[in-house]
């Protein structure tokens, strides 16, 4: 589809062509579906636009204007194709005598839009000759049937005009359009990168866990000192422990753990020197889930499970709800 079809394409929707463009725009729809859907969507902007326009009433003393200029103006048939007949006005006897005009038109108007109507009043030798009477049997001079006239346009140019307009009018609506489409585009593409980011932050965070989890247990499951404990709980629950001394590693996963409220979380501790001294090893904030540590452990250490505020703490502030040695 050319430039020219594309211009056709938009007057097709505002119905701004004359019956050859609309023949070959509508010939073209049927070769073209691009064409075709182009038009669709350029006919439902117009109808939007036009159904968001308030109608607006003309002032009275247009409407008077113009139903005065309807009376004075020739109605011929459409179905004549011969021009109309001057009609012969016949002055009185006392006047300098007949004048044949055309009294059925207003005066000519030079083609050129370029000339000035006003010329045409200094073209008439006979001061009898740019009189005629009207319905009401005044006499109207030329003068005033020449203001009262406007100014003749090409049809061509109207039209040309008119497209303009409609599609300066089209345009910046669309322009609006796609500036506020583009705007929220740009804002959820840019929250949809936002979130991307995130989740293959998480999942980055998640698979390098996950790594450091299977190279620890794949250390433990060959460590010759590797040992397991199952742990219960008085509050109901368990934790696995799989830890070795050789590694200085160890793995802990919670099992049917009771649910905390918000504001308070499970932490494991590392135990030594008779209970004297508090390593933290981490926290458990969701069911089944694994904290590894990197710890010393030391002989006769104990690993001992605490519930603490939210957050965890320095050192504990409860009493252990499960311990074991090590």
């Amino acid at each position: 589809m050319n430039e020219q079809d594309r211009d056709l394409t938009g007057a097709w929707a505002l119905n701004a062509l004359d019956a050859e463009e609309r023949a070959r725009i509508e010939e073209l729809f049927t070769q073209d579906p691009e064409a075709a859907g182009e038009a669709r969507s350029f006919e439902e902007t117009a109808a939007e636009l036009a159904a968001g326009l308030e109608p607006e009433a003309p002032r009275p003393e247009l409407k008077s204007s113009l139903m005065a200029r309807i009376a004075r103006t020739p109605q011929h048939s459409v179905e004549s194709s011969e021009p109309a007949v001057p009609a012969e006005v016949t002055q009185d006897d006392s006047a300098t005598g007949p004048t044949h005009r055309r009294a059925d038109v207003p005066p000519h108007v030079p083609e050129n839009e370029d000339e000035n109507v006003d010329d045409d009043r200094h073209q008439h030798d006979d001061p009898h000759e740019g009189r005629a009477e009207n319905e009401d049997g005044d006499e109207t001079r030329d003068e005033d049937r020449v203001e009262d006239q406007a100014t003749v346009i090409p049809l061509d140019r109207y039209r040309s005009s008119v497209r303009r307009s409609r599609w300066l009018a089209v345009a910046a609506a669309a322009l609006m359009v796609t500036s506020v489409a583009g705007v929220g585009l740009w804002s959820a593409e840019r929250a949809a990168q936002d979130e991307d980011r995130a989740t293959i932050e998480a999942l980055q965070s998640q698979q390098a866990a996950s790594d450091e989890e299977r190279q620890m247990i794949s250390a433990l499951l060959t460590a010759e000192d590797t040992s397991q404990l199952t742990i219960p709980s008085e509050t109901g629950g368990t934790l696995h422990v799989m830890y070795s001394r050789d590694q200085q590693s160890m793995i802990v996963q919670g099992a049917d753990l009771p649910d905390l409220p918000s504001d308070s979380t499970y932490q494991l501790w590392i135990i030594g020197d008779g209970g004297d001294s508090f390593e933290d090893a981490g926290l458990i904030t969701e069911p089944g889930q694994t904290v590894m540590a990197h710890e010393e452990l030391p002989p006769e250490s104990l690993i001992g499970l605490t519930v603490e505020p939210a957050g965890g703490s320095e050192q504990p502030t409860t009493d252990p709800i499960a311990s074991s040695e090590l």
